[in-house]
């Protein structure tokens, strides 16, 4: 029997470490809906492109769990929109993540 990541290790994280966030799809016939996920504003990604030299970035993410998205709207697309904090930001990049998550790529909208 396969490691059940999501709930194992996303579940309690978000239970910890998650808030709750608006989720506006992009697509205005879906209506906005409330999930749980776990905001970073400078999450820093390293990629060693070769032996001798490191990149890294700076990223504002959030990662969410797949169950939290409703049946309608089952997972997350690019361009769809989050409030945190009274602050909009938009999906511009959607990555996997553990198992049973994803980690959206956000920009601060203007």
């Amino acid at each position: 029997m396969p490691f059940d990541f999501d709930n194992f290790v996303n579940k309690p994280n978000m239970a910890i470490f998650g808030r709750r966030v608006m989720y506006r799809p992009k697509n205005k016939a879906f209506l906005p809906f409330e999930i749980i996920g776990d905001f970073h504003k400078s999450y820093m990604e390293v990629e060693l492109k070769n032996a001798g030299a490191d990149i890294s970035s700076a990223k504002i993410v959030l990662f969410v769990r797949l169950v939290n998205f409703p049946p309608e709207y089952p997972t997350p697309l690019q361009g769809d929109y989050v409030k945190i904090w009274d602050i909009e930001y938009q999906v511009i990049d959607i990555e996997h993540h553990i198992p049973g998550s994803r980690k959206l790529v956000l920009h601060e909208t203007a």
